[in-house]
């Protein structure tokens, strides 16, 4: 038997708040209040190693992420004006 390497964990791991920044800067926002959204699938059915000794059971996976706008700060809301402020561009004199 092959044993495989252990994969590397880039270090260190995102916040949800970094990772909400991420997003933003991703999307290109530059107003309004976001949070991170977190979309899970559940999947039930009978599991088990043999058929006789099967139960009920169920699996949740993560499935996406996105950005969720909210009308009220909370303890993981970021303001994308302050996360990802627009770049003002100046004009050259002639």
């Amino acid at each position: 038997m092959t044993l495989l390497p252990l994969p590397t964990v880039i270090d260190p791991p995102l916040s949800l708040r970094e990772m909400t920044a991420v997003l933003i800067k991703h999307y290109g926002l530059h107003e309004g209040l976001y949070e991170l959204l977190v979309e899970f699938q559940v999947g039930m059915g009978v599991v088990g190693p043999t058929p006789q000794t099967a139960l009920p059971g169920a699996t949740v996976g993560l499935s996406k992420l996105g950005l969720m706008k909210v009308q009220a700060a909370g303890e993981n809301t970021l303001d994308a004006a302050i996360v990802n402020p627009l770049k003002k561009t100046s004009r050259k004199k002639i």
